[in-house]
């Protein structure tokens, strides 16, 4: 598994299809989807729509690394700026970055994107 975290619009998935040779069709967008796709883009969009439906984040997250360990995860950089007033807000911040946390330490790579450039952080 490779993670590739980096604010909003800062050109996290042009760097990935451009680095690992992958088009916008090996691209998905959700836990389930990314069990088979190459790039699963979004992840902290992923993680709020999990919490939003009851779902334990964590526990979609071992089962997609299970299933596909070899998968490319995109995240954006949440945590950073003012701390939300909405306590479901901090959850979901919360979470984003504990299990990015996480996945970096299994990450066989961790690279920061900023303004399309890369820094490779592991």
């Amino acid at each position: 598994m490779r993670l590739i975290i980096g604010g909003a619009g800062q050109g996290k998935l042009s760097y990935a299809l451009c680095t690992y040779n992958c088009t916008l069709a090996d691209v998905t967008e959700t836990f389930f989807a990314a069990q088979t796709g190459q790039v699963f883009d979004h992840f902290h969009a992923a993680i709020r729509a999990a919490l939003e439906a009851g779902k334990s984040p964590q526990r979609l997250t071992e089962e997609l690394l299970e299933a596909n360990p070899d998968v490319i995860i995109l995240c954006d950089e949440v945590g950073c700026g003012v701390i939300p007033v909405q306590p479901e807000e901090r959850v979901w911040r919360e979470t984003v970055g504990r299990l990015c946390c996480d996945l970096a330490e299994q990450a066989e790579s961790v690279e920061r994107v900023f303004c399309g450039l890369s820094m490779r952080l592991k």
